[in-house]
């Protein structure tokens, strides 16, 4: 390479492998601008995200580890809860910034932050019952404990003190500007976030209880919260894509390369799409959203052939999980369009339509124009493979479960990755080696077997010849069953899927047990080691190694 390459990777909220034109030729939302940037560069037809939710997929993707290993071993974090990310961990943004880059993050962050909180929910603020709504002496999300029993509050960001600054954030994981909110566009609170200060405190209560998330009842509503009275969910896209745009403008007058991280709130729900795209694709709010979404890649692309930084920049375009039950599957279908394509499931879902994405990375310095590849990636190894691009030095504890896809960029048909594991929504792992899959959740693990507490071996599917998931043969194949939990089981144990000295997988606090393991043969035996060695750490042992914003400034 002549000069290091710009980055800007825009991780789309919700959008399905169906809902671009590019992939998939029946889609009845033309998306034009996400289609022109696969002209440029390449398409990947078997990537996956880690996950089938946002929380868990956005911690891989920054860390190059499969999600399952942090504390929280199912669902999502709230908009209020505690960082997740470990505060020893070097992230990707971590190392570009180590390696000369300018690195900021505009969007929906939703991988927790660690507030100034009063001494508890400040009813009085926002003239709300007490006893309606409670307290909890402990809950989810808060003291390092993410275990999905303990409870949550009923409204979140009451207690925060939105006069002092975050503690911990953006910034103290690589990122040198960061703008945008705590989470989803549907979760409170609602104010936006410039770097580690809230740019207004909320002094009003804003949206519905109870929102519905696994179904189309309530496309249009959010979450109930605090909120800044001039925070309108409906301009959050537009307000987003401009803050991009300044920054692309303004990176693009300097010579020092930059790492744009560009996590869209769009196309999660709600389905607010702007005046201009109401009614546009026929089909609906989902449809008008996505183009919504496509009019932004188009303009990103222009902003960077304007500057003439378009050949010596990464564009990496890709989605979260699958499209949500929010966008109406049953109505799309019923006029032409499934947000999965041909896959099996949705978001959450540990079938393919849960986490199989619409993958783009154009690269002209590197990659061949209107290319494909249809060997399977996962959203991990984009750690290792910009390592690599830039010949950078990654630690043994770091990206643990990233492998570098620098020679698929360079067009050699050859597979990279022998497996690739997947966790649902409500935790159940799933691991596909070659052509064989295994699920260990029943019902898929989404949102329909949140409850479902069957963490067993229960469907085994031949991609080859059924790759939409429709006839489970693992009564035929108990060799393959065993092959593949023993692959996993020593992937679990060894707390890595790459080479390497052994690492510790992150404690499931406040009990320490791990349900979604329960197929292993060994179990019992290794969650009591696990315990054993996932005691609560000292305020001396959480803060070695803490990347700090004042210790990265000292080495600049």
């Amino acid at each position: 390479m002549q000069r290091k390459p710009n980055i800007v990777l825009m991780f789309v909220d919700d959008l399905g492998y169906g809902d671009v034109s590019s992939f998939n030729p029946h889609s009845k939302i033309h998306t034009k601008n996400i289609d022109a940037l696969a002209e440029e560069g390449m398409r990947f037809k078997d990537s996956h995200a880690t996950s089938a939710l946002c929380t868990p997929s956005r911690y891989s993707l920054l860390t190059g580890r499969y999600n399952w290993r942090s504390r929280l071993k199912s669902f999502v974090v709230r908009g209020d809860s505690e960082t997740l990310i470990e505060k020893e961990r070097k992230t990707l943004a971590h190392l570009l910034k180590e390696n000369g880059y300018r690195t900021a993050a505009v969007g929906k962050w939703h991988l927790g932050m660690d507030w100034e909180l009063k001494d508890g929910p400040d009813y009085e603020q926002f003239s709300l019952d007490r006893e309606t709504f409670g307290s909890l002496e402990e809950q989810f999300g808060r003291d390092g404990k993410f275990d999905q029993s303990l409870k949550r509050p009923k409204i979140e960001g009451l207690d925060i003190d939105y006069t002092k600054p975050i503690k911990y954030g953006p910034n103290d994981y690589g990122f040198d500007y960061f703008f945008g909110t705590s989470a989803s566009i549907d979760q409170p609170p609602y104010v936006y976030i410039e770097n580690d200060r809230f740019t207004a405190e909320p002094t009003i209560f804003y949206g519905l209880p109870d929102v519905a998330r696994d179904n189309p009842s309530q496309q249009q509503s959010w979450q109930m919260g605090p909120a800044d009275p001039d925070f309108k969910v409906g301009n959050v896209p537009d307000d987003m894509q401009n803050k991009v745009l300044g920054l692309l403008d303004d990176f693009g007058d300097r010579d020092e390369p930059f790492f744009l991280y560009y996590p869209t709130h769009l196309v999660h729900g709600p389905l607010v799409p702007s005046p201009e795209f109401e009614g546009k694709s026929g089909i609906g709010l989902y449809g008008d959203f996505v183009l919504q979404l496509d009019a932004y890649v188009g303009q990103i692309t222009a902003m960077l052939k304007e500057k003439g930084k378009f050949d010596d920049t990464i564009f990496i375009f890709t989605s979260d999980n699958g499209a949500s039950a929010v966008a109406g599957f049953d109505e799309l279908k019923a006029v032409g369009h499934n947000p999965s394509h041909i896959f099996r499931g949705k978001k959450a879902d540990a079938w393919e339509g849960g986490h199989r994405e619409p993958t783009i990375v154009s690269y002209p310095r590197l990659i061949t124009p209107g290319t494909t590849s249809n060997h399977m990636i996962s959203h991990s190894d984009f750690y290792r493979t910009i390592a690599d691009l830039l010949d950078a030095d990654i630690p043994d504890d770091a990206a643990e479960d990233s492998i570098s896809a620098v020679s698929l960029w360079e067009g050699v048909d050859e597979p990279l990755r022998e497996d690739i594991v997947h966790s649902a929504g409500n935790g159940g792992l799933s691991i596909r080696r070659g052509f064989w899959k295994l699920n260990l959740v029943a019902e898929g693990g989404g949102f329909a077997a949140l409850s479902n507490k069957n963490f067993q071996p229960n469907e085994l599917f031949d991609l080859r010849t059924d790759i939409s998931e429709t006839k489970n043969v693992i009564e035929e194949h108990p060799d393959i069953v065993k092959e593949l939990t023993d692959v996993l089981a020593d992937y679990v144990k060894s707390g890595r899927s790459t080479e390497g000295e052994p690492q510790k997988n992150e404690p499931n606090n406040p009990t320490g047990d791990w349900e979604q393991l329960e197929w292993m043969e060994d179990y019992q035996e290794y969650v009591q080691q696990f315990k054993q060695n996932s005691t609560e750490e000292t305020d001396e042992t959480k803060n070695k190694g803490i990347y700090k914003r004042n210790e990265d400034n000292k080495n600049q």
